[in-house]
């Protein structure tokens, strides 16, 4: 167990209330204990609360059915319960009517007096559900949160629970404090006890507000512009998570004393969780490939890192898979549409592959491993033990060197082509779109600096990704590189410009026709392509149809 995450999700439990994507609903945590006078009823939101959170991250693991539900399904489901409650506290006579025409509350006459409305101010059981309606809105505010969930839980359920419980007690800490004093600061103004008081009907109007600005995608606004504006906390969690992380097993290993040129760096750990194998029966265990050579490459499909090792991989299967070679492609999602079988199938099809690949969806193998790189190879000899690993583009020769060692092989040195980058020429680094790891945006810019980008249009914004709410949304960047390269799913067309004019050949992506991109599926579009020439450049994406999701900008 690592101690330090142990202590970061504690810490990022209590730092979430101050993230951009809380702030604007802090007012419901306030509102919902507000002139009431059970000492219970902070405790049971607060923990409501951070029930909801636990509970939706377990569901949210427990079945794959749920990466095709929208992530707005959640927020459109908290969003109502919180409208409900504030037209309730803004005319308390509409929860009194509909509470004995309905029956729930067994038409008994005192409901209607004055210990009905004081009932209805203090029903525990609403606070519970005003406390569970946010957790979904709470749960995608952490960094820490994305670790546990993507990476711990499907390795050790007890451990993520642990991590999970742990960040729930910080959240709770806080959200106590701030309902508990909330309230205690109402109660000293008896005024705000009373139903029908222009305090009370304030936060109805209060509680409208925020519902009305979750389900329209405002908040998201509201939590862009924070963090433009620079407030924030998830870049002192990203520093904490960087020093949770052990350096690859290959980057420890001291050298071994050995008679052949690739020491013995450890016992390859066994494989775990694989699912949806292509070209090759499932296999269970390394025990089943003793006596093979095996490289195990960790991938996925939308990375262009991975991408341009793939030839060289393949053309290694092709030459070496008679002299006992074996390699298996482990697909470990980046991105949630990344999880499905059919869009993996598709790739590996459309990429050429035809050596053994399956799904890491949980990420088991992955952390089995303790990688933390897209790409990653791993080389094992025939008695079971990591030789040889390599992280990231390049030094294919030495790879291909290590894999004929192994084998007691010549070097084929076969030519193999593929797409050569000079990564000291390229200026500008990845580009996440989405609020967890965003980075480089500029709001409302007339003018880009480099690696600086900017919206305009009606655009929803996620963890992950950026959404289109309506045509004519435009994304800007500019950029320092050679090529450049957006992931991006949905259906439908995109205008792209480059430099102020339409594209040439001279500077067209390779998925560019007439100056438009055509979107086919979920995956890495090639947008700009300069023929190796290394410069600035500015492009502009005119997206022409609603529900275009834009995830990440990578570069070559």
């Amino acid at each position: 167990m690592n101690t330090t995450l142990l202590f970061t999700s504690f810490l990022a439990g209590m730092l979430t209330v101050l993230a951009p994507c809380v702030l604007p609903i802090l007012p419901v945590i306030v509102g919902g204990t507000a002139g009431t006078h059970d000492k219970r009823r902070p405790f049971v939101i607060a923990l409501s609360l951070v029930g909801s959170v636990i509970l939706f991250t377990l569901v949210l693991k427990a079945s794959a059915l749920l990466i095709d539900i929208p992530q707005n399904f959640w927020l459109y489901i908290s969003s109502s319960i919180i409208l409900l409650f504030g037209l309730f506290t803004l005319w308390p006579e509409l929860w009194e009517y509909i509470s004995a025409r309905s029956g729930f509350l067994g038409g008994s006459q005192q409901l209607l007096g004055t210990a009905g409305k004081k009932a209805q101010n203090e029903s525990l059981l609403g606070a519970g559900l005003l406390g569970a309606a946010l957790g979904p809105v709470f749960s995608s505010c952490s960094p820490t949160y994305f670790v546990i969930l993507a990476t711990i839980l499907p390795v050790s359920f007890a451990v993520g629970i642990l991590y999970l419980f742990v960040y729930g007690i910080g959240l709770a800490i806080v959200l106590l404090a701030i309902a508990y004093y909330g309230q205690r600061l109402t109660q000293k103004l008896t005024w705000a006890a009373n139903p029908h008081g222009l305090f009370r009907r304030g936060l109805g109007v209060l509680l409208i507000l925020v519902g009305l600005a979750i389900v329209t995608g405002v908040e998201k606004k509201i939590e862009l512009a924070l963090i433009d504006a620079g407030f924030g906390t998830t870049n002192i969690e990203e520093r904490l998570l960087e020093s949770t992380q052990e350096k690859p097993a290959a980057a420890q290993a001291e050298n071994v004393q050995t008679t052949d040129m690739l020491p013995h760096l450890y016992p390859a750990p066994e494989l775990s969780g694989l699912t949806n194998w292509l070209h090759n029966e499932p296999i269970e265990s390394l025990a089943a490939l003793k006596g093979k050579v095996v490289l195990i490459d960790f991938w996925t499909y939308s990375c262009i890192n991975c991408i341009r090792t793939l030839p060289y991989i393949q053309s290694w299967h092709e030459d070496y898979t008679d002299s006992g070679l074996v390699i298996l492609g482990l697909h470990a999602p980046e991105f949630q549409f990344e999880h499905k079988p059919e869009n993996v199938a598709k790739a590996v099809k459309d990429f050429g592959l035809t050596y053994p690949i399956a799904q890491d969806n949980d990420f088991a193998t992955w952390r089995a491993y303790n990688n933390h790189y897209w790409p990653a190879k791993y080389l094992i000899d025939r008695d079971g033990f990591v030789r040889y690993t390599h992280f990231g583009e390049g030094e294919y020769d030495e790879t291909e060197a290590a894999i004929a060692e192994l084998l007691g092989e010549e070097v084929k040195q076969n030519a193999v082509t593929a797409t050569l980058v000079n990564s000291r020429k390229i200026g500008t680094p990845e580009i996440y779109l989405g609020t967890a790891r965003r980075a480089n945006f500029v709001a409302n810019a007339a003018q880009l600096r480099a690696n600086e980008w900017t919206l305009s249009g009606d655009w929803q914004a996620a963890d992950e990704r950026i959404l289109t709410q309506a045509a004519s949304a435009q994304l800007r960047l500019k950029f320092t590189a050679a090529v450049a390269h957006l992931v991006i799913g949905g259906t439908g067309t995109v205008k792209v410009s480059i430099d102020g004019a339409a594209p040439t050949t001279a500077n067209a992506g390779a998925d560019i026709i007439d100056g438009v991109v055509t979107l086919d599926s979920e995956r890495l579009y090639e947008l700009a392509n300069f023929g190796g020439e290394y410069a600035t450049h500015e492009i502009t994406l005119e997206f022409q149809d609603a529900d275009i999701a834009a995830y990440a900008w990578t570069f070559g």
